[in-house]
């Protein structure tokens, strides 16, 4: 029989969610390309800096923990495909009070699952984490098989792995233009014109621009600052520490990285930015005095100057759940969309169900995230990455 198009799936974005797709495409056999308008990992996407948490719980509630489960397998494989560890079992150590909203739904979904945690009283968590600031009227929940995740390596392996399977990458080559038609989907980029049966569009938080959608999606600046951890003290496990109640803002955390050092954030809310504008950003004196006084309260051995920061992006989206699934307007075209700061945790299931989602085979587990639950609404401009 003959093929209609040169390739069967054509994938614009390559950072976490595309680099997983293509995978997952080229191990299947499937004729696939891939194109970003950089070379990922880069400092223009939501992946910047060495690591990423990758715990097993989550807030978001137990329609996560199937996906949890295919996420960590998933990396176990892609890390013996590689010869390399990918993930860095540090175990993750959570301290809030009854009533935070971020840390009791924690605690409920973890709860309702079979992942491995111990609930401890104060003076036993003090004693057993004596480098963190534990107050005697909170909470301490440690995950022993929270994990930080490479990030560059992470990225490398994806890409490395799809080619040996088969796929065709190109960087530095920005998409241009798209269509679709009954046979199949034409992508233009900087490079020439390229044909495929169906088209992947993982390229965060140029969605909505790339997609032509109205998504409901907020693009905000986070900081990671990396200090230097002081001789004798005891940084090893990957930490949150929930706002109190009442506040609902992100957990201040942190975790140990490769480097000896320990990388804090103090995420932030509401700080909506151009993803373009993004390298043109330096973290502000209040955004280091903000983080060194999150700090003192909750790691007071960290003090100095950071020695490293990071500005990167994530994409918030209204009712605190991804975007993925089939556009709107055109069949032959699936994406992913809307990262909430966990994207790269669940990147390989994410590859995974765009994967599936672009060769036909139903997704049920995937319909949290359907864009259909949204009224999406068409916006004019250029489709230009």
């Amino acid at each position: 029989m003959q093929r209609r198009n040169p390739y069967d799936v054509i994938v614009v974005g390559l950072g976490p969610w595309g680099a997983s797709a293509v995978w997952h495409l080229a191990r299947r056999g499937m004729r696939v390309a891939g194109f970003d308008r950089h070379t990922p990992p880069h400092g223009y996407g939501s992946h910047g800096g060495a690591t990423r948490l990758a715990r097993q719980s989550n807030s978001t509630g137990p329609a996560y923990h199937p996906l949890t489960h295919r996420t960590f397998e998933l990396w176990h494989q892609l890390s013996a495909e590689a010869g390399q560890d990918l993930l860095l079992e540090s175990g993750t150590v959570f301290v809030g009070k009854a009533g935070s909203g971020w840390f009791d739904r924690t605690l409920e979904s973890l709860a309702a699952s079979e992942f491995e945690h111990e609930i401890l009283d104060t003076e036993p968590a003090q004693a057993r984490f004596p480098s963190y600031g534990i107050a005697d009227d909170e909470t301490t929940v440690f995950e022993p098989h929270g994990t930080v995740a490479l990030v560059v390596e992470g990225l490398r392996a994806m890409h490395d792995q799809a080619r040996r399977h088969g796929a065709e990458l190109r960087f530095d080559d920005p998409l241009e233009d798209y269509s679709e038609n009954a046979d199949g989907v034409e992508v233009r980029t900087a490079s020439g014109t390229y044909r495929a049966d169906r088209l992947v569009v993982a390229v965060g938080a140029w969605s909505g621009q790339i997609l032509g959608l109205d998504l409901p999606v907020a693009v905000e600046r986070q900081v990671l600052f990396n200090f230097a951890i002081p001789d004798g003290v005891r940084l090893e496990t990957a930490a949150y520490f929930a706002a109190p109640p009442g506040d609902d803002s992100a957990p201040f955390y942190g975790c140990p990285e490769p480097d000896g050092s320990y990388k804090v954030s103090l995420p932030s809310r509401g700080k909506e930015i151009r993803p373009d504008k993004l390298t043109d950003q330096q973290p502000t004196t209040a955004e280091v005095a903000a983080v060194r006084r999150c700090l003192r309260e909750r790691i007071p051995a960290i003090d100095g100057e950071p020695i490293r920061a990071t500005v990167c992006m994530w994409s918030e989206v209204t009712d605190g759940h991804w975007i993925i699934g089939t556009h709107s307007r055109h069949d032959r075209i699936v994406f992913g969309a809307g990262c909430m700061g966990r994207g790269f945790r669940y990147a390989p299931v994410v590859g995974e169900a765009l994967a599936d989602l672009a060769t036909g085979t139903e997704r049920p587990d995937m319909a949290l995230f359907s864009p259909q639950r949204f009224q999406s609404v068409t916006v004019r401009g250029a489709r230009r990455q």
